[in-house]
């Protein structure tokens, strides 16, 4: 009997030990892939930007050129 209830304490503490290895592990991970994608993001704004950028200054220069036909 006194077997018993050590072997069932031992599995109880094994399996604790078990999940509580399984959260820190998720854990980190999502901790790793919220910060990779807090990374991405930033480089698509970045990116953004230039785009916004070009789009703008080739908006100017259809404008330039519209007013140059307009002319001639």
């Amino acid at each position: 009997m006194e077997n018993l209830v050590t072997f069932i304490i031992g599995q109880s503490i094994i399996i604790f030990g078990g999940l509580i290895g399984i959260y820190v592990k998720i854990s980190l991970k999502l901790k790793e892939l919220e910060i990779r994608v807090n990374m991405v993001e930033k480089q698509d704004d970045q990116i953004y930007k230039k785009l916004d950028h070009i789009l703008a200054e080739i908006n100017k220069m259809a404008i330039a050129l519209q007013n140059k036909q307009d002319r001639d």
